[in-house]
């Protein structure tokens, strides 16, 4: 279903807000398919996305979503340097999903802390992504390459599972069912049923 949908997430084009819908979509995924209970972070939050209770435990992730294996952004705010990078503090697991729409797959990693702090001090600064001179200068993520090195270790401790999904069988009635859907869901939510 994640991977079907994911497709589906770009009838309105790959704006930024992309991945605030992808991330909507598994905290009601993980509410309605799993019956799990899913507290969503706080706006002003930027350490945490959601928490998930099991149980008597709460799970606490960072939820990176993205097409293909790329750089991971963890801070948005204030001038890149490398003392606030080398200084930065991973406090929760992020929960890393890409969606491959080209091979029909989805594939989910779990980067515990653990893993994290492993990775970076085997890489040293290769760890980091900086952005360059000529882009906007605002924070600063983890770079490609310690991405990938971060899923093959998540893959050897058995935190990743990978799935290939049957795509959307007619994707253009697809198209115009979701824009009528949208269109009558806003006109009920504005108060207007009729």
């Amino acid at each position: 279903m994640l991977g079907r949908v994911w497709e589906l997430l770009y009838i309105e084009g790959s704006a930024p807000d992309v991945g605030k819908r992808r991330e909507n979509f598994i905290k009601l995924l993980l509410r309605y398919e799993f019956g799990l209970q899913v507290e969503s972070a706080p706006d002003t939050e930027r350490s945490w996305d959601f928490k998930v209770k099991i149980g008597n435990k709460r799970y606490t992730y960072s939820l990176k979503t993205t097409e293909r294996p790329t750089t991971v952004k963890v801070a948005w705010n204030g001038f890149p340097s490398w003392e606030r990078a080398e200084s930065f503090s991973f406090k929760y697991p992020i929960l890393y999903v890409t969606g491959d729409r080209s091979a029909k797959k989805i594939d989910i990693y779990v980067f515990t802390p653990e893993l994290i702090s492993k990775v970076r001090s085997e890489m040293g600064r290769a760890f980091w992504w900086m952005p360059r001179g000529d882009t906007n200068p605002r924070g600063f993520g983890i770079s490609s390459e310690a991405v990938r090195r971060l899923m093959s270790e998540a893959e050897r401790e058995g935190n990743h599972v990978g799935k290939k999904y049957e795509p959307v069988s007619d994707l253009k009635r697809a198209v115009e069912g979701y824009w009528e859907a949208w269109y009558h869901l806003l006109k009920k939510l504005a108060g207007f049923n009729g």
